[in-house]
């Protein structure tokens, strides 16, 4: 999985760090504090193009959606998922009591009242195949990002080399979207990103100069919890003082450190709502 939920221009701003030296080590300290607060969460707020498998059902229970692309549904059992549910089939719906229709991530999906099915192929194992886009994202919208730049150059396939109008709102560690595939910064010289292509499941693709450059937005306070996080680690990376760290449940014995297991846990207590139950 690729994307941070700050970037280090924002982590360096806090440190008052101006010089490139720990650019490297930054980014991945930011990389390890966006996958810490997806496991404290059980969710992930980057978003991925990939299908996912169900057992059958009447409503069906999903992982964070922001878009389906198909819906199949295997009714006999027998590894071939030969209904394609249109989308006049189901409902998806969103979190919450109120405006559940309208609200994103979608999180549940039921059979409409005028479709063909009565269900999900209930009762088979593994009996529906979903493909979309997955993911919490800003939570806003099905489609978490603002359009900033545009590229000057074609671009091919899996291109590692993106020379750009502007980098004035970009910086290493973030997530881009270029027509619709993902890119990943890990470094920015002059004006020319350097790049994963493909990420997150997206497929690499030729793009024509002129594209628009597209960055992925997530809520504000994922992002400030993504900074603390990343700002209390590169603070304590030599460790002293530091006797004990556990990273997946953030349990630390600290002596002598800014870092503290009360910092922590403010940290985390600022996110708590964004945690989702453990099935």
């Amino acid at each position: 999985m690729f994307g941070c939920y700050a970037s280090i221009a924002d982590v360096k701003g806090v440190l008052g760090i101006t010089a490139t030296t720990d650019d490297t080590i930054i980014r991945k300290i930011v990389e390890a504090a966006s996958r810490s607060l997806d496991n404290y969460c059980n969710r992930v707020f980057v978003t991925q193009t990939a299908t996912k498998y169900f057992n059958g059902a009447t409503i069906l229970w999903l992982p964070d959606l922001l878009s389906l692309t198909t819906l199949k549904t295997d009714e006999d059992g027998n590894a071939t998922f030969e209904n394609t549910l249109a989308t006049t089939d189901y409902i998806l719906y969103g979190t919450g009591l109120e405006d559940s229709l309208n609200t994103f991530p979608k999180t549940r999906i039921e059979i409409s009242e005028d479709s063909d099915y009565s269900s999900f192929a209930l009762g088979i194992k593994k009996g529906v195949e979903i493909v979309g886009i997955w993911g919490y994202g800003d939570g806003i919208s099905a489609t978490p990002y603002i359009s900033d730049t545009t590229i000057t150059e074609d671009l091919t396939a899996g291109e590692s080399a993106i020379d750009v109008t502007s980098v004035t709102n970009l910086s290493a560690g973030q997530l881009i979207l270029i027509g619709s595939e993902q890119y990943y910064i890990y470094s920015i010289s002059s004006l020319t990103l350097t790049v994963e292509a493909g990420v997150n499941g997206t497929t690499e693709a030729t793009h024509s100069s002129g594209a628009t450059i597209s960055i992925y937005q997530y809520p504000s306070d994922i992002r400030q919890a993504c900074i603390d996080l990343s700002v209390a680690l590169y603070q304590n990376r030599a460790k002293q003082g530091l006797q004990t760290e556990r990273i997946g449940d953030y349990s630390y014995t600290v002596a002598g450190t800014s870092l503290g297991k009360s910092m922590v846990e403010s940290i985390l207590e600022s996110i708590r709502s964004y945690k989702r139950m453990r099935i």
